[in-house]
């Protein structure tokens, strides 16, 4: 019977899904990803996309559903997957988080069932065929935990904020109204540059190129203020394909303004695109200057075949390719030069100084050598112990807010 308290869309997508598979037990599969259980540090929004990421194919291949509930754990069903081939995903998330603190508690065997209530794991695995009966109370439990939060947040708000406004999520009706806007709003005046910089110590910030990119704070302010346009990834990737598009049409006509090369950050799909050719075009007439590409990894990762094709076309073409979207413990598990990319970016965290210890920081130091110092960025500099710390394992460009202020010091206040 269906529970009647009232869930979040995901919760409520997955007690559906799990009543149906009632009917439908044998060969099925359900694994449970503890994220939550996770330090916060260690599940950010790009940690989230690459675990998602990591069983897409598994998905499209055993007729998979994935829902990612509002505390980011992920439940991944599956029918037909062997405990190789799901265990493999997993493994490969447990390497990306292996700092984390929840490794250190002892995990049990795949399929051995749902853990007593409040132990903490990474992953639960579910055979249907003999855990349905626990599955089924586990995801009613995780239901009713999520509706009483919601509720308690809803009070809490309620009293702080009285007249605040709830943004609905966006859906492909928005998302059309959204593109339709969007052909016609002055993209230019939503267009942001942040400069990445050589910084040596006891030297002065050298901006070396400048990174070209959509506000989307303003975009959200000046078209859809109600609409949380993260709500759905897949909408949302649609949305960024739309923006590639619109950058793409005025990028030509603006590349003069500055002498400093510029990146974008794009996806894949839009350097195979139709409307890449007129860009190309467009911008060989005006410009030679050089104009580096940022892809995001879990957008590489996701179809390397079309990544691969997408990399040989644009180099042919004498532009340069970035990727984005690693840290400091996937960093040196990808080779920039087989990957074909020019620069590769690791994300600053005032965390990273407490997690990595002396030889890990020597193993990350010898990786960044190995790629090349002035190939490898760091970004999201939001404070000078940024810069310090790069400086530390040999990284000389730099990129963020703090870097930002060196640049272009606000003047001081005057007194009155």
């Amino acid at each position: 019977m269906r529970a009647q308290e009232p869930v979040s869309d995901q919760h409520a997508l997955l007690l559906d899904y799990v009543e149906r598979l009632n009917q439908h037990r044998d060969g099925r599969r359900m694994i449970h990803l503890h994220l939550s259980a996770l330090r916060p540090q260690n599940r950010r929004d790009h940690h989230i996309r690459i675990a998602m990421n990591a069983f897409e194919g598994l998905i499209r291949r055993f007729e998979g559903q994935m829902f990612h509930l509002r505390n980011d754990d992920l439940f991944i069903g599956l029918r037909g997957a062997g405990v190789a081939e799901v265990d493999d995903a997993v493994l490969k998330l447990r390497f990306l988080f292996s700092d984390d603190p929840l490794f250190g508690i002892e995990e049990g065997a795949p399929d051995s069932g749902a853990p007593s209530s409040g132990a903490k794991v990474f992953c639960t695995w579910y055979d249907i065929a003999n855990d349905y009966i626990q599955l089924l109370n586990d995801v009613r439990q995780l239901a009713r935990t999520s509706e009483n939060r919601m509720a308690r947040a809803a009070a809490t708000s309620d009293r702080a904020t009285p007249c605040a406004e709830e943004r609905r999520p966006l859906d492909p009706a928005t998302l059309g109204r959204l593109e339709t806007a969007m052909r016609t709003v002055d993209i230019a005046g939503l267009v942001r540059r942040q400069p990445v910089c050589a910084i040596f110590p006891g030297a002065a910030p050298k901006p070396m190129f400048s990174e070209l990119f959509v506000s989307i704070a303003l975009l959200h302010k000046k078209l859809v203020p109600g609409i949380d346009l993260f709500g759905d990834r897949w909408l949302f990737q649609r949305l960024t394909e739309t923006l590639d598009q619109r950058v793409l049409s005025i990028l030509p006509g603006i590349e003069n303004r500055t002498a400093l090369p510029t990146c974008v950050n794009v996806n894949v799909s839009t350097l195979l695109s139709p409307e890449f050719l007129v860009f190309d075009k467009a911008l060989r007439q005006r410009t030679q200057k050089v104009m580096v590409f940022e892809l995001q990894s879990i957008d590489v990762f996701g179809d390397m075949g079309s990544f691969m094709f997408a990399r040989d076309f644009v180099r042919d073409r004498g532009y340069r390719l970035s990727l984005d979207g690693l840290n400091h413990l996937v960093f040196p598990l990808f080779d920039r030069a087989a990957l074909g990319f020019d620069f590769q970016k690791i994300h600053w965290s005032p965390d990273i100084v407490v997690e990595m210890q002396q030889k890990r920081r020597a193993a990350l130091r010898d990786a960044i050598q190995a790629v090349g110092p002035n190939r490898v960025i760091l970004c999201r500099c939001d404070s000078a112990d940024a810069i310090t710390f790069g400086h530390s394992i040999g990284i000389t460009l730099f990129q963020g807010s703090h870097i930002d202020a060196l640049v272009n010091p606000q003047p001081a206040a005057r007194s009155a």
